[in-house]
């Protein structure tokens, strides 16, 4: 979906709301992403959205219960753990629903902090949540990521130790997008496991094409696999992700939320089964995303940028050699990026966009690089 389409059909939905005497201003709302860009004519490319969701189906299903806002979701909310079980050969008393998986890993974390000690993870990695598992009283135990991940899984995470309250796997990894075979994964976890909680967050595997070690989750209860319906569904907004675990750690999650399951609304719970009938939404996704990775690779390469093969929807690339024209080149333009410190030097992740709003970003890069 084009950005335009994409405001366009906001504004028929809420025209459509107004005439059933809601407010459009109820339906949709823009959000500041950053005070340095214009929100109506900004490329939002820091945040690993998809640019093309929510599915029509998720759409519809969202217009079709929005009315209901006025009950506890308590029905749809099983609906959907049935549904979520289905999709991954599972049963429902292995899933736990949460706001985004962040929600998830937070649970965890606070799950991993009674017994006081240090999470495993690399460097870099998604850390969004360490913030909140320091205020657990967790620290951290960071090694350094290759750029291409690695094969040796024991050496990259190291010896778990009495002290280790919880190891942190992200597969593929954000931010470099890079994969750890999924059997070397496996292995480790179940030998990890029996010493110390372990996380796998799964919320790109989608887009990689993956099997998801849900079996592995289902029958070890150190074993946690988290998934999400922000990325490749196109729910970021709408906040819903989930566990699959063993039902004795899924109960034990489910004692930290005011009840099991509480943070899912109706309208959510509503596009997020309709997402998993789609299908073709999510082949279709996922196959504009690698047209259009192909287009940023062919740009580095043009550019003699060093970058980093993604199996997911964003790519690291090096900006060392751009400085502070990469910077203020891409404010010019309204492009909305993240850039971190990796490797010893600048490096931006760029979330893949549409075709019009990627290439945008590529001409502006050589722009740049001139």
């Amino acid at each position: 979906m084009q950005i335009t389409d994409r405001r366009r059909w906001l504004k028929q939905s809420a025209l459509a709301l107004a005439g059933l005497g809601l407010s459009p201003t109820l339906f949709a709302k823009s959000v500041d992403h950053s005070v340095l860009y214009n929100q109506e004519d900004a490329i939002l490319l820091g945040s690993n959205e998809n640019p093309y969701g929510p599915s029509p189906a998720a759409r519809k299903a969202m217009l079709e219960n929005y009315l209901s806002s006025n009950r506890y979701p308590d029905d749809i909310v099983v609906d959907l753990k049935k549904a979520i079980a289905a999709h991954w050969g599972v049963g429902a008393e292995h899933i736990l629903l949460g706001a985004g998986s962040s929600e998830i890993i937070g649970l965890a974390c606070l799950h991993a902090s009674k017994r006081k000690g240090h999470v495993i993870t690399t460097h870099p990695s998604y850390q969004e949540w360490n913030t909140q598992a320091s205020a657990f009283g967790l620290s951290f135990k960071r090694n350094q990521l290759p750029k291409n991940a690695t094969t040796d899984i024991e050496k990259l995470y190291g010896p778990v130790t009495s002290e280790t309250s919880m190891v942190y796997i992200c597969n593929p990894n954000n931010p470099t997008g890079s994969v750890i075979e999924t059997k070397l994964i496996e292995q480790f976890a179940v030998k990890a496991s029996k010493q110390t909680l372990v996380f796998i967050d799964e919320a790109y595997t989608e887009y990689a094409g993956m099997d998801s070690l849900a079996r592995l989750a289902i029958n070890d209860p150190a074993i946690i696999v988290a998934k999400t319906f922000s990325k490749i569904y196109g729910l970021a907004g709408a906040r819903i992700g989930y566990a699959i675990a063993h039902p004795e750690t899924i109960q034990a999650l489910s004692n930290y939320q005011p009840w099991p399951d509480a943070n899912v609304s109706t309208v959510s719970a509503a596009a997020a089964i309709a997402s998993l009938t789609d299908r073709g939404f999510l082949l279709d996704c996922r196959e504009k995303n690698n047209k259009v990775k192909e287009l940023c690779y062919s740009t580095f390469q043009q550019l003699n940028l060093e970058y980093i093969p993604s199996s997911t929807n964003f790519i690291l690339f090096n900006i060392d050699t751009l400085k502070e024209k990469f910077n203020s080149g891409m404010k010019n333009k309204n492009i909305h990026l993240r850039i971190r410190d990796a490797y010893g030097g600048k490096w931006c992740r760029v979330t893949m966009g549409t075709l019009e709003e990627i290439q945008t970003f590529t001409n502006t890069l050589k722009e740049i690089a001139v």
